[in-house]
């Protein structure tokens, strides 16, 4: 109980820092439009994609340390916990200073993926300052990594909702007074470097038994390097398929475009964190599940259940963002600020995939199918890449956005042979899962299109009116549908049954 009550907290807390962070978030970039412009918007995404090129120096060594703290930390060995973290803490510091040295070195070729704009020489300065806030990551917070591993992030969580409430309102007033994009970065370096070194300095007090200044077995690192072989990969394809977006959007079609289309990702990305800290509780219990019951009739009837969950979650956060997006910009930013809804419909389509194809990538990891899900992940980003350039030389941005989709049903396939072929031991299901799937994209178009409809139909003289109204409007229709359709499928009253029986716990 004690475990589960902990996992509910740190979702809670990212929830609570989510919609802070999402409000906040949206007056700030609101007035960075006002007073600093499109352009420098632009810039600063395109940087933040060039800083994700740099941050691939540490290759995963994050996911091995989690690893390997997880027996140290059960079995209460303070030894092996301390050299562990020291042995992370001479790798790190030499990436950060690898990440750093890189940033230098990336300086003149900045020119080469800034276009339709000017380039000026204050432009380094800013990446420079973008660069010392994410280096701070690897000097002092990589004990992030002991408090994840440890079922203790919701430390990390309420220190970053903290920092964010903070040091939002203070970029927000700066804006507001100087209307200068330099102190504005300041502020964000002194964010980072602020909750990074508390959280270093927090983690003495939690772990005592914590020596920086003892020595490094470099055996132990010998070992976390030969770990990530598995892992680096699957790093570097969640590179190519999470942040190349805006650097070939830059590229080629305009810096500037850039800025326009982070206004939408900035949404979808609120929204994909809202279903990360929605079913982030659930994934820990699917290792558990598969280790305690090595049936795979019962293993796949759970997952039947999961997958029908995560599609209800799509259907809740996706379709009122489909109908209503522009009208939240409109609100928002001003109708200058409209793109095509072809955009809209191809950022959605890439994060409907991910909600309801992550149920396999949560049981390939909890069955501990690294070996073959790295060559899965490096497939798809070849995919990713090589469709996202061809088809944006043909049709422009719906083309970049189109080649993430395709990569996207890339690992949707892969994927499910893998989990059936491993975890279920039967290939013969395969189909009857696709027919699954397919019935639940029929069903999420239906409660589109009857949306769409409805919500047609809502107009008010006051938008932001309209905005709510439309959105109940889409909820309501969006669960009736459901709930009629599903009703004769047996993981509909599952989960119907077992919603009822916590509530009344």
């Amino acid at each position: 109980m004690n475990e589960k009550r902990t996992i509910a907290k740190i979702g809670l807390i990212g929830v609570i820092n989510q919609i802070i962070f999402a409000v906040l978030g949206f007056v700030s970039r609101k007035l960075f439009l006002i007073y600093i412009g499109v352009e420098i918007l632009g810039l600063s995404s395109t940087y933040n994609s060039v800083l994700s090129t740099l941050a691939l120096a540490d290759l995963g060594f994050d996911i091995a340390v989690t690893y390997a703290l997880y027996k140290p930390l059960h079995d209460n060995d303070e030894t092996k916990i301390n050299a562990i973290m020291r042995a992370l803490k001479s790798i790190y510091n030499v990436i950060g200073i690898a990440f750093i040295v890189l940033s230098f070195v990336a300086l003149p070729f900045l020119r080469l993926i800034i276009t339709d704009m000017e380039f000026k020489p204050i432009y380094y300065l800013y990446f420079l300052m973008q660069a010392f806030a994410s280096a701070s990551t690897y000097f002092f917070a990589y004990r992030r990594t002991l408090l994840y591993a440890d079922k203790k992030e919701y430390v990390t969580k309420t220190v970053d909702a903290v920092g964010n409430i903070i040091f939002s309102v203070l970029k927000i007033v700066l804006l507001v007074l100087t209307k200068s994009y330099i102190i504005y970065l300041a502020c964000a370096v002194l964010q980072a470097f602020a909750t990074n070194i508390y959280i270093y300095f927090k983690c003495y007090k939690v772990y005592p038994y914590l020596d920086s200044k003892s020595k490094t077995d470099k055996t132990l690192v010998k070992e976390l390097i030969d770990s990530i072989k598995d892992i680096a990969l699957g790093k570097i394809s969640g590179y190519v398929y999470g942040c190349t977006d805006s650097l070939l959007i830059s590229k080629l079609i305009s810096t500037v475009t850039v800025g326009f289309y982070s206004n939408y990702f900035t949404v979808i990305t609120i929204i994909k964190q809202l279903s990360v800290n929605i079913m982030g509780p659930v994934a820990p219990f699917i290792g558990n599940h598969l280790v305690e019951n090595k049936d795979p009739e019962h293993q796949e009837s759970v997952f039947q259940m999961y997958t029908y969950v995560r599609f209800l979650v799509a259907v809740v956060l996706l379709v009122p963002t489909i109908i209503c997006i522009d009208t939240f910009i409109v609100i928002w930013l001003g109708e200058d600020y409209l793109m095509s809804s072809v955009i809209v419909l191809l950022i959605c389509a890439d994060l409907y995939i991910s909600l309801v194809h992550s149920s396999l990538v949560d049981y390939a990891n909890g069955a501990g199918l690294f070996r073959y899900e790295k060559y899965i992940s490096f497939i798809g980003a070849v995919i990713n890449l090589g469709a996202s350039i061809i088809l944006a030389l043909k049709i422009g941005l719906p083309g970049i956005l189109a080649g993430t989709v395709i990569a996207q049903i890339w690992y949707w396939s892969a994927r499910s042979i893998l989990v059936y072929r491993k975890c279920f031991k039967s290939m013969t299901k395969l189909g009857s899962y696709w027919l699954r799937m397919l019935y639940y994209l029929i069903v999420f178009i239906a409660c589109v299109f009857a949306c769409y409809y409805i919500c047609g139909l809502i107009n008010t003289d006051w938008l932001l009116l309209t905005f709510v109204l439309r959105g109940f409007a889409c909820e309501i229709i969006s669960v009736l549908i459901v709930g009629l359709v599903f009703i004769p499928v047996g993981e509909h009253r599952r989960v119907f049954k077992w919603a009822v029986s916590k509530i009344r716990r």
